[in-house]
């Protein structure tokens, strides 16, 4: 459903196809520039928000554009502090109120012909709008998230914004019906809107076992397409729980988790993440000794 258009450095772009289609059909009607401004203008949007997370420390690692505007996703995201998670999360919509107020100050000093200002702020004004609703993976849903992660436990806040993602998309489509039957005319972008909201809801809220399963599945398939991948190493207390262990996964790059026992800090063993999410789909509560306790018996057991 996506592809790699081109590298920066070391962060991927990706176009989803759902946005190839939804250029056409804003180009058949005429609308060429608004979709050209409005893909640049989410560029300088990401860019915003890339800029920062560098800033921080973290470089993306992707960035994804979608009819809805773009995603940034980085590794290690949830182990930035709380204040520049948020910063960063705020630098997109920072940067396109940026915009919109450079439209409305070059059009009004002359700079920009009146159509062109006009247009280039609806754009943004729409993109703005747009990622501050709060539904996942946008940005008012990934602020929202943050900030009820703080006071909730991790399955609740997923409740929430899977339910609220499910809302706000089906009353866009409803909407969407409610115009085309007071206007006579289909309002698709309403309704394309509306789904791909309920989409997003259903796909970025998944519980944390099917998600590092999912990533588990897509670093398989990176390996078979590049041939290659980095391989890290972390070394953790060999009583830390799976619960625990498996956030330190990251989405491109294997990962093998080095025991330590806490006293002696002698190697205790290493377990791949396989053998980490594996055991955590089963019984999440186990420890990583625990695991290394099984895997052990069993390689014993196969020897014999």
């Amino acid at each position: 459903m996506r592809r790699r258009i081109l590298t920066i450095g070391q962060t991927d772009i990706y176009l989803h196809a759902a946005t190839l289609l939804y250029a056409v059909y804003v180009m058949l009607f005429g609308h060429w520039r608004m979709v050209l401004v409005g893909f640049v203008s989410i560029l300088l949007h990401e860019g915003a928000h890339a800029l920062t997370a560098a800033m921080a420390g973290q470089s993306p690692e992707e960035i994804e554009i979608t009819p809805m505007g773009a995603v940034m996703r980085l590794d290690d995201e949830e182990r930035l502090p709380l204040i520049r998670r948020m910063l960063m999360l705020a630098a997109g919509p920072a940067m396109t109120l940026l915009l919109c107020n450079l439209a409305v100050w070059m059009t009004a000093r002359g700079m920009m012909h009146a159509a062109d200002g006009r247009m280039f702020f609806v754009a943004n004004i729409g993109i703005l709008m747009m990622n501050l609703m709060p539904v996942l993976p946008l940005d008012g849903g990934r602020l929202l998230s943050l900030l009820l992660g703080q006071f909730l436990r991790g399955e609740t806040v997923r409740r929430i914004m899977r339910t609220l993602g499910m809302l706000i998309g089906l009353a866009s489509i409803v909407g969407s019906v409610y115009l085309a039957w007071q206007t006579g005319g289909w309002n698709w972008s309403l309704a394309a809107a509306g789904c791909f909201l309920m989409y997003s809801a259903s796909t970025a809220t998944t519980t944390q076992a099917m998600h590092e399963l999912k990533n588990l599945m897509a670093r398989k398939l990176m390996l078979e397409t590049r041939g290659y991948m980095t391989l890290r190493r972390v070394a953790v207390p060999a009583c830390t729980p799976l619960q625990r262990a498996v956030r330190l996964l990251v989405p491109r790059a294997l990962t093998e988790f080095c025991l330590i026992d806490k006293g002696t800090l002698r190697s205790v063993g290493i377990l791949t993440e396989e053998q980490v999410i594996n055991r955590y789909l089963s019984t999440p509560q186990m420890r990583c000794d625990e695991v290394m306790t099984m895997v052990q018996a069993t390689e014993r057991h196969g020897s014999i």
